[in-house]
Formats: C-alpha cells, sequence, structure tokens
C-alpha cells in the first residue's frame, strides 16, 4: 500500500467537531449517534457533542473496527517510512536533488517510496521555492544552496508536546469546549509518537547536507578519533625530597574507576549536542559535559566537569569546593524511603531512625551507575540506592541527592527508564523459613510536583518466578518493558510494565517471555553437581556468562545479549515472534478508570495481544568473539557495536537491521574500530554510546579516557586525520 491509499485510510479516523490534526486512536459512538474521541469527551467533563451541539449525552459503545483500523495505520506508517540505508545514501542524494523545471539539469523522476532524509530534503526545497517563487521565475540559470530551515513544523510540533502547558490558538470560531478537547488531544497523545517524533527531531535537526555526505563516504571503513584524558597525572613533590628513586613516589597514579556510563541527546533549544558521562569509585563520583554545536561541524570543543560528590552527600563544582551534606531531610528535600520486607510494603522512614541511616549513609561504597538526561542513579553496598539530580533549575542544586532507597538485601542491578520518570533494580531476598534465595524487581516510580521537583516516589515489588539472582536489567525505548537476565543459567525474561501506553498503573505487570539464552540439553548440570568441569568453568572470571543486553531499536523485536565465555558464545541478536513491544494498543476504557483497567487485563484478548509466541536467533557474530562486554546500537538501525575484555572495539554494519527479513545470511561488515582499557570484569568494562544521530561513537573507560570516533569530520584521502579500519569481515 502507497501514501496516498494510507492517507485515504487515516480520513476515516478525523471525526467532524472533533478538531485535531491527529488521527482519533480511540473512537467510540455517543447517544446522539455521532462519532468522537473517548478521551477528549471524558476530559472536557460535560456531557456536550461537538458535532450536532446536543447536551446531555454520554458514550454509548466503543467502535471496535475503527479502533483496530487505527492499529494498523500506525504499523503501515511504520513499514513505508522506514530508516535510510546508508550504504547508497550517496546515490540516492544527488538523484532526488535533481528537481525539473530546467532549475537542474538531467533531471529524475521522484521515486514513489523515499527515506526519511530524502522527504526531509523534499519538503525543505518545496518551502524554499514557496519563500521565493519570482526570483525562480526570472533567473533560471543561478543554482544557489538551499537553506535548510531549523523551525519546520515538525520541530514546532515536538515543542508543543515537551511543554507542559499546550498553547492552542484562540478564534472565534472555537468555543471553548472545543479548546479544551484540544488540549486533551495533545495531552493524551500516545507517547509512541512523541518518541517518535523526538527521534526524527534529532536526526533532522543534527543533519546536514555537507555532514551527510561525509558519513556515507566513510561509514564503517574510515573514521577520525578524538581523546581527552579526563585523569592527569600528577607529581608528588614531597615523596621526591625524602625517597626520589622510590618506585611509584614520584607519579601518583591515575585514578582506577569501577563503574562509568554514557548519555547523549540534542537540545533543541540551544542548537547543540550534549554527551555526558560519569565516573565512579568505591568513594567518589565525576560527571563531565562535552558539548558540539549542530551548525557549525568545525568546532572542537574538551568535557568539562560539571558536578561531582562523594558518598556522604557532599556535591558541588570540584572536590574542593564541595557543598556539605545535610542530613536534615525538611530541609534539602531528599526522600528517604526503606524498606525491610516484613510487610510486604515501603514506608518513609521515621525520625527515630534516621540516626541509623545517617550512620550508614557513611559506611557504603559505590558500585553500579546509570545516567539520564535528568538523573544519576547509583548503587552500592549495604542495599543502598541514590538518586541524584542533574537538570539546571532552582528546585535542586546539580549534583544534589534527591532520593534515597534501603534495603536490607544487596542490590545486584540497576536501570534508568528513557522517559526519566522510572527507576527499577534488582535484589535477592532470603526467605526466613526456608532460607532460599527469591529474587526482586523493584520499580519506583518519580511523581514530579510543581517547579518539576520531586513530590513523591512509589516503590513496586515484582516477584520473579525463578531462584536464580537476577543479574542485568534494562528498558525498551518507549519504557513500557523490561528485560532482565539471570546469574547460572543465563536465562532472559521480557516483563510488561503495564497493560495500556495512556495508563500510569504499574501494579499488574506480567511476564511475557523467558527463554535460556544458551539451550543446552545440560543446563542444570551446574544445580545438579552432574559435571564437575562445567560447574568449575562457572566460577572462573573467565566465564562470566551474559555481561550486557538491551532490546534493540524501536518496533524491530529484538534482543541482543552478549556473553563472555570459555566456550564459542558470541553475541547474539534474538527477534521475539509476537506483537510489537513498543506499539501502542488503546483500551476500551476511560485512562482515569484505574478499576476497569485492571478487569480489562484479565481479558483472554490481552493476554493474546501482549504475550510472546517465540524467539529465533536472526544473528550469531562469531567475528566478535565469545568475551564481549558491552554493546551499543545506532538509533539509525544501520550499526551495533561490541567492547571486548581486552578492550578491542567491533564496529558490525547491518543496514537491514530493522527488517522483518534480516536472518543470518545477510551481508554483513565488521571492521576493528579501535582500542580501549581492558577490564577484568564486565562491571569495569569500557562505556560505549552512539551520538544521538547515529554519526559518532563515544566511549570511556577504566582510566577516564573519553574517546570519540566520528564519521562526519572529512573524507578518505582529503582530510588526514580520517584513517582506515582494521577489516575483519566484508
Amino acid at each position: 500500500m502507497n501514501k496516498l491509499n494510507l492517507s485515504s485510510l487515516e480520513e476515516l479516523l478525523r471525526f467532524p467537531g472533533v478538531l485535531s490534526e491527529e488521527l482519533i486512536p480511540d473512537a467510540s459512538v455517543l447517544s446522539c449517534g455521532c462519532l468522537t474521541s473517548e478521551a477528549i469527551f471524558r476530559s472536557s467533563g460535560v456531557p456536550f457533542c461537538y458535532n450536532c451541539q446536543k447536551e446531555g449525552v454520554d458514550i454509548i459503545s466503543e467502535v471496535r473496527p475503527l479502533r483496530d483500523l487505527y492499529n494498523i495505520i500506525q504499523q503501515l506508517n511504520v513499514q513505508l517510512i522506514g530508516p535510510p540505508q546508508n550504504a547508497n545514501y550517496g546515490d540516492r542524494r544527488r538523484s532526488s536533488s535533481k528537481r525539473s523545471g530546467g532549475v537542474f539539469e538531467d533531471s529524475q523522476p521522484a521515486p514513489e517510496t523515499m527515506d526519511l532524509i530524502s522527504l526531509f530534503y523534499k519538503f525543505a526545497k518545496e518551502e524554499e521555492n514557496l519563500a521565493e517563487p519570482l526570483k525562480l521565475q526570472t533567473d533560471h540559470s543561478i543554482v544557489k544552496p538551499i537553506e535548510i530551515k531549523r523551525h519546520s513544523q515538525e520541530l514546532r510540533k515536538l515543542h508543543h508536546f515537551q511543554s507542559v502547558n499546550v498553547h492552542v490558538p484562540s478564534t472565534n470560531s472555537i468555543s471553548p469546549r472545543q479548546r479544551s478537547a484540544e488540549k486533551a488531544s495533545f495531552l493524551n497523545s500516545t507517547p509512541e509518537v512523541m518518541n517518535s517524533l523526538l527521534l526524527e527531531s534529532n536526526l533532522l535537526k543534527s543533519l546536514s547536507e555537507e555532514k551527510e555526505y561525509n558519513f556515507s563516504k566513510c561509514f564503517p571503513f574510515h573514521r577520525k578519533l578524538t581523546t581527552f584524558p579526563t585523569q592527569q597525572v600528577k607529581f608528588n613533590l614531597a615523596s621526591m625530597t625524602q625517597i626520589p628513586f622510590k618506585s611509584g613516589s614520584m607519579i601518583k597514579k591515575n585514578t582506577r574507576f569501577t563503574g562509568s556510563d554514557i548519555h547523549t541527546y540534542v537540545d533543541l533549544q540551544l542548537d547543540i549536542e550534549v554527551t555526558r558521562f560519569v565516573l565512579i569509585n568505591e568513594k567518589r563520583w565525576e560527571l563531565y559535559e562535552y558539548t558540539v554545536p549542530l551548525n557549525d561541524s568545525s568546532a572542537e570543543s574538551r568535557p568539562q566537569m560539571i558536578c561531582c560528590g562523594k558518598l556522604s552527600g557532599e556535591y558541588g563544582e570540584n572536590m574542593n569546593e564541595l557543598n556539605p551534606a545535610n542530613n536534615d531531610t525538611t530541609v534539602t528535600g531528599e526522600i528517604i524511603i526503606k524498606n525491610e520486607f516484613n510487610h510486604n510494603n515501603s514506608d518513609q522512614v521515621a525520625s527515630s531512625q534516621e540516626s541509623d541511616i545517617k550512620k550508614k549513609l557513611q559506611l557504603w561504597d559505590f558500585l553500579f551507575c546509570q545516567l539520564s538526561s535528568d538523573y544519576l542513579v547509583i548503587s552500592g553496598t549495604k542495599g543502598i540506592m541514590r538518586v541524584i539530580n542533574l537538570k539546571r533549575n532552582l528546585s535542586y542544586g546539580l549534583g544534589q541527592p534527591i532520593y534515597t532507597y534501603i534495603t536490607n538485601f544487596p542490590i545486584r542491578c540497576i536501570s534508568m527508564a528513557p522517559n526519566n520518570s522510572l527507576v527499577a533494580c534488582g535484589i535477592t531476598a532470603r526467605e526466613r523459613l526456608s532460607g532460599k534465595e527469591q529474587p526482586f524487581v523493584i520499580l519506583h516510580r518519580l511523581i514530579l510536583g510543581q517547579n518539576q521537583k520531586l513530590a513523591s516516589v512509589d516503590p513496586i515489588t515484582i516477584t520473579i518466578p525463578y531462584r536464580d539472582p537476577i543479574k542485568l536489567i534494562n528498558f525498551n525505548p518507549s519504557s513500557t518493558h523490561l528485560v532482565c537476565c539471570t546469574v547460572w543459567e543465563s536465562r532472559y525474561l521480557v516483563i510488561k510494565l503495564r497493560s495500556n501506553e495512556l495508563s500510569d498503573n504499574y501494579r499488574r505487570p506480567r511476564l511475557i517471555w523467558s527463554d535460556l539464552s544458551i539451550k543446552s540439553q545440560r543446563r542444570h548440570s551446574e544445580l545438579e553437581g552432574v559435571a564437575a568441569a562445567d560447574a568449575q568453568d562457572q566460577l572462573m572470571m573467565g566465564h562470566e556468562g551474559i555481561t550486557d543486553l538491551q532490546f534493540g531499536s524501536r518496533y524491530s523485536n529484538t534482543v541482543i545479549i552478549t556473553s563472555c565465555s570459555l566456550k564459542s558464545r558470541p553475541p547474539l541478536v534474538i527477534r521475539l515472534d509476537g506483537p510489537l513491544i513498543d506499539s501502542n494498543r488503546t483500551q476500551s476504557v476511560a485512562v482515569s478508570d484505574t478499576y476497569s483497567i485492571q478487569n480489562s487485563m484479565n481479558s483472554v484478548e490481552e493476554e493474546d495481544f501482549s504475550s510472546v509466541n517465540s524467539a529465533e536467533v536472526i544473528l550469531k557474530l562469531s567475528e566478535v568473539g565469545s568475551s564481549a562486554h558491552r554493546t551499543a546500537l545506532s538509533p539509525r538501525g544501520d550499526g551495533i557495536v561490541f567492547v571486548n575484555k581486552d578492550g578491542s572495539i567491533y564496529l558490525v554494519s547491518t543496514p537491514n537491521l530493522n527488517s522483518s527479513a534480516l536472518t543470518s545470511t545477510n551481508k554483513r561488515v565488521v571492521v576493528l574500530l579501535g582500542e580501549v582499557a581492558n577490564a577484568e570484569r564486565f562491571t569495569e568494562a569500557a562505556s560505549i554510546k552512539f551520538s544521538a544521530d547515529g554519526s559518532k561513537i563515544f566511549t570511556v573507560d577504566r582510566k577516564g579516557t573519553f574517546s570519540v570516533f566520528d564519521f562526519t569530520k572529512g573524507v578518505p584521502g582529503e582530510d588526514v586525520d580520517v584513517v582506515k579500519c582494521k577489516l575483519i569481515n566484508v
């Protein structure tokens, strides 16, 4: 189906009287016989029909065929407008830039289906032609470069989504009820649409014709490498005067960090690409920021430390000027919750327990960290997890702790959701009577109040139906599902957190898939004691099992798993056979009716929609080896990067990664991108991340060295800094 036929179907989801440019996902029929949006009708609070102006009406029933039609259109849009194919971008860019009418020579008809980049240039040229029609008619011999306008319709639309107060133009023809309905339509837009707009806007904002041309010439064979050491070597002058030739007395060694993480995004208001990375050891943390202007490709900058802190809660711009830790929660506004698991609930700390908690916060050590655009999450020993503010506002200081969670059991892993409102941590408790271990996932819902200040936190306990402890945990791009793995069996689980994208009810999570990453007839030999050799291998440092797992790109239904094993276990890309986990399926109940939402989750139809039927391995990357520690996926969907135990960085170019026809026989290119510091365990491995537009790769290792692998800085043969990568497989 082409875009023209799809547009005719979309008109069926735009009802008279409902002034909204978006399609109506929750079609319902009123008692007057008119069609309307259920969310808009209920948000208005007045029984009034916007079409026939009749009062005292009510919703009779939902229109299930129209609601199903909305889901079908959303899936067809994803198939028609897919990610750009970078392998032959240069030919498409040159063919799509030719225009008929004598303005460009050798004009060719535009193809029927165009990717995102081609559509962007097409609309930009049409907008330029409409702005200067007279100039094009009088002089056809002069061809000038097109200035791509920054504030396009998509960016203005995204600004409305990100704003808290949605602005609706007030005209004489729009009534107050219709104006409120228009606001509700914007506010109730699905996170799926908002995230899609955000990704496309990041790509369109940061791309230029020169950068994209360089990317098509370089990726994945050529790149420019820039490194920035954050920890400088220091001389100890006092030791030099005493024993000048003693080993290690003259030069102070670099600090070795035990954990790191990277997060990158595009700031649309400042027109900059922001990359933040955090480094932690047992007692302190340091946060750095690396910014690059979007409109100046030749600009160079260095990462700067913006804040740091210690385990006691002290924070500041540098270690020499830290704000003293104020343990009075009434002054700082920090929320502290202690979970004893006595009655399976969590309560805020009473005043009698504050003295014990203050002593505990002075003795714990940092273990793991996760970074997002708004928060830094750090977990450590003694069952403590802390959330630190990274937003520059008046409510909190930059680097100030705002939430602390304390439990009696060890926290094994943490993860921060992309929507900045959910934090997940995996713990392993022990039953009192039997003494057996029981893993749990604690989902912390961060609820903001006025001035974007943290008002409350709602911890939700999710019980895992296995005895094997949880090792790693991650969210999907739309923050609706969790994927986690276990320690001994190398089992991965997929958990659906809520029944509806528009619902905020996380009290009924469901396990929709569970499987073993490595299937073997003797997978239980370690527990049964049948094979002693295999049991010894499990305890060796060289056999770490699963080292990283995460969801693939949006709408791909894939999971990427890396392992570090003495056996031949390369990284895997697994496709889940079932409904799209990132899609939105509107329920037949009101969003505000929590009771009805819970009842609808028990229906057979919901079970069929949510469950995963099977899983298959579609890629087995044996070229990378069996000792991978970290992985990252390009937002373009054209590449995966891996960090090995020895510090080698492998880039796998897979142009059809988002395609449902991807199999192990598809052609892929594997190159050795570079090297970072090695790591004995996967928790100390270098962090790696693609940029928001997929044109760069950022890494930071345990020595504090920040590296940028750029594919848009030049053309091979013209720029001496653009060098060729070592080919592994072509």
